[in-house]
């Protein structure tokens, strides 16, 4: 697939994981003008992690949003040869007259009922990543950062009394399957994309060997899967499933049930 515009409006698309949490408080976009961008400026052509990819597409947003100027991105802070960090954005919001900065960020996350803390259950699908690890650095480091002292001379031409902080935080949940239709806390439940399913339990049921499915590329986790045209049976995808579950990741499925006419996405865990 790899379609830029495609995989741009999946990133649009995809809701905010939460309204506010932590005084965190999201910087939302304003997604009804985007049938008048210039999507022959949207140009990716290094490979970059998806995250870094995702990046790319908000900064596009900015520069075609008449709303916003963009002043800079992805600064890094240095001081004595030490990289203290990174301000992902710093905008000018032309109607409100002031400057931003904001921190963004696009997540994957499954909701693990192990964890006793309801805060602590929405992990990476690898368990190398969490919520709660994220909402920690985002207070305790990387907002905090725009106000030390070896930062102003990179904020050269902002007014630093004049600046707001706010997050860019978007998410995809996805749930045990026996809690797919039902709510959880703390997030915003319009987030849940899917569920997710131990290797072992996909193999042995006999209900999964119905359907058709594809193994999106990384960049295209973002699209939306009812974008595919690309379908195949349970034995040939397998093989696929199996190969990257042999490197401890886990596996990001698209699945299209014929007889509901019905494509949902959902994650097959190696742990």
């Amino acid at each position: 697939m790899n379609n830029l515009k495609t995989q741009f409006l999946g990133f649009i698309n995809t809701p905010y994981l939460f309204d506010e949490i932590n005084t965190l408080t999201q910087f939302k976009l304003d997604i009804k003008k985007i049938n008048e961008f210039d999507f022959n400026k949207l140009n990716i052509t290094e490979k970059l992690p998806l995250g870094k990819r995702i990046e790319r597409f908000f900064e596009f947003y900015i520069n075609q949003s008449s709303n916003y100027e963009f002043i800079k991105s992805n600064v890094q802070i240095i001081h004595n040869k030490q990289t203290l960090g990174e301000l992902d954005f710093l905008i000018y919001d032309k109607k409100n007259q002031k400057y931003l900065h904001i921190e963004h960020i696009y997540k994957y996350y499954l909701y693990d009922t192990s964890f006793n803390n309801e805060i602590d259950r929405f992990i990476g699908p690898n368990k190398d990543d969490s919520f709660i690890k994220k909402i920690d650095k985002l207070k305790n480091k990387q907002l905090p950062l725009l106000y030390k002292s070896e930062t102003r001379q990179y904020l050269y031409g902002i007014d630093i009394n004049n600046i707001e902080q706010k997050v860019c935080f978007k998410g995809n949940i996805y749930v045990p399957l026996h809690l797919l239709a039902k709510k959880i806390p703390i997030v915003n439940n319009n987030c849940i994309k899917g569920f997710y399913i131990k290797y072992k339990e996909f193999v042995n049921q006999e209900y999964f060997k119905e359907f058709e499915y594809f193994l999106p590329l990384r960049d295209d986790w973002v699209s939306d899967c009812n974008s595919n045209q690309i379908w195949k049976s349970f034995d040939e995808v397998i093989t696929e499933i199996e190969l990257l579950l042999s490197y401890k990741k886990s596996s990001l499925v698209w699945l299209k049930n014929k007889k509901e006419d019905k494509i949902q996405s959902f994650f097959i865990t190696w742990w």
